[in-house]
């Protein structure tokens, strides 16, 4: 009988360890400081632009340019007016290797 529990616990250990060798690292980061209500968040590849409070209003013109800072790949550009006051994220941008950063501007 201990010799199948001592084989579950050499099975269970050598599984968790090839998971956390295959398993990619993945940190969240954002901007330090908000504009006018919002900033950009990141992950490993993906990045977002998310507002508390957005202070631009609708229709004038003066939304927020969202910059996505892909590794090995063409950066991504996009513009948003969620309008005032809008809470939520207002933009997404997935890159195929890797996120540098996601700026609000």
């Amino acid at each position: 009988m201990s010799g199948k529990i001592g084989k579950t616990s050499a099975v269970a250990a050598l599984s968790i360890a090839a998971i956390g060798l295959a398993a990619p690292i993945s940190s969240a980061h954002n901007e330090a400081s908000w504009t006018d209500g919002c900033r950009g968040y990141w992950y490993s590849t993906s990045g977002h632009a998310y507002c508390y409070d957005a202070q631009r209003v609708a229709g004038t013109g003066f939304g927020y340019n969202i910059y996505y800072d892909c590794n090995y790949e063409v950066d991504e550009y996009h513009y948003r007016n969620p309008g005032y006051g809008f809470e939520g994220k207002m933009s997404t941008y997935e890159c195929t290797f890797k996120i540098n950063g996601t700026r609000v501007k």
